[in-house]
Parts: structure tokens; C-alpha cells; sequence
């Protein structure tokens, strides 16, 4: 069941692609710089514009730091589908640890509690020029009902689903080194990842 959500112009609408909403919880140690380089770098890959809205550093309590991160990232897909992912990191009773490794370097890693939400959505037609002009709004018809149907099908939203959204949460596993062995969704929608 997809939520649109439509603009008051009607031209344009915002989609959430019906999904719960995925997450990862995990408690122990792991790389926080690595980490956050990881996501920024997996989406500069995939030519997305990332944003980092917040970051909140809250008051140190007996317990640890809690820190909050929220980000964007947005890509055009083509002159009418925009993919949006809104990631929302949040550390709770973290400690910064000195790890002297086995070749005599030391890092600095995390320990505590970490909670990463994963949201995507779609935005259609986001451009201002679908606006309330007549001639754009029957060419808006024109092309929803015989170019892009039989461009891209119903799957369109299934290649954000599958390709990037659960990549990215299986990636991460495997960064917070949580024991997951495969991607479960690898050969869902293609041989080529």
C-alpha cells in the first residue's frame, strides 16, 4: 500500500513507497568514522546528492555521549521520478575506545548502542514546470500513459526497494560486522548488482 501524497498544484506528488520502515539496532563495538564515510561514499557512487541536516551532539551522561544524525540524499532518476532516502542514525551510552591494532596503530571506535532507520520515497514530476498550465498537464497525461508505463513498467519503484534500499541496509551489516552472510535480495529483480 503506497501513502502519495499530493501537492496542491496537481502537478506534482510525493510517494512513500509503502514499506515498514527498516532498521538496524545493534549493541557493541564498531567504527563510527568508517561508517559514516561508508554511507557518504556509497551514495556519492550512486550519484546522489547527500545532505547532512542534523547533527546532535547531546550533553555526556554517567552513561555515555548520545549523538544523532540525520541525512538526505536525492538523485534524479529521469525528467520525472525523483528517489529520496532519509537515513536517521542515533548512538546511545557511547564511549570512545582506543584499539591498538596488530600492526601497532591505534583507532579510535565506538562502544555503545546504535539505532540506523532507513526510509525512501519517490517524488514524481518534482519540477515546477508541470505546474497549472493546461498544455503540461494533458502532456503529463500523454506521458504517464504511453511512454513511461511502457518505459519502466509498475516495477519502477521495486529497482529503489531492492537495488539501493536493501543493498545499503545489508552493507551496513556487514560494516557493523552483525552476522549476516549474504544479501538476501541479491538475485531478486537481476543478475547485475
Amino acid at each position: 500500500m503506497n501513502k502519495t501524497t499530493f501537492a496542491g498544484d496537481g502537478a506534482s506528488f510525493h510517494q512513500n513507497l509503502g514499506h515498514p520502515t527498516p532498521h538496524i539496532r545493534f549493541k557493541g563495538v564498531w567504527d563510527m568514522q568508517d561508517l559514516y564515510e561508508f554511507m557518504i561514499s556509497y551514495f556519492r557512487e550512486k550519484k546522489y546528492k547527500f545532505h547532512e541536516k542534523v547533527y546532535k551532539h547531546k550533553h555526556p551522561s554517567p552513561f555515555g555521549v548520545e549523538r544523532q544524525y540525520v541525512w538526505h540524499a536525492e538523485q534524479m532518476f529521469d525528467d520525472v521520478y525523483q528517489f529520496n532516502f532519509d537515513i536517521y542514525i542515533h548512538t546511545y551510552d557511547a564511549h570512545d575506545i582506543e584499539v591498538k591494532m596488530k600492526d601497532g596503530k591505534v583507532r579510535t571506535f565506538t562502544k555503545g548502542r546504535i539505532w540506523i532507520e532507513f526510509n525512501c520515497s519517490g517524488d514524481v514530476y518534482p519540477d515546477a514546470r508541470w505546474g497549472d498550465n493546461k498544455f503540461f498537464a494533458n502532456l503529463r497525461i500523454f506521458i504517464n500513459n504511453y511512454i513511461l508505463r511502457k518505459k519502466h513498467g509498475e516495477d519502477i519503484w521495486d529497482v529503489i526497494i531492492y537495488r539501493e534500499l536493501h543493498k545499503l541496509i545489508w552493507l551496513t551489516r556487514r560494516r557493523l560486522k552483525m552476522e549476516y552472510d549474504e544479501y538476501e535480495q541479491k538475485h531478486w529483480t537481476g543478475v547485475h548488482m
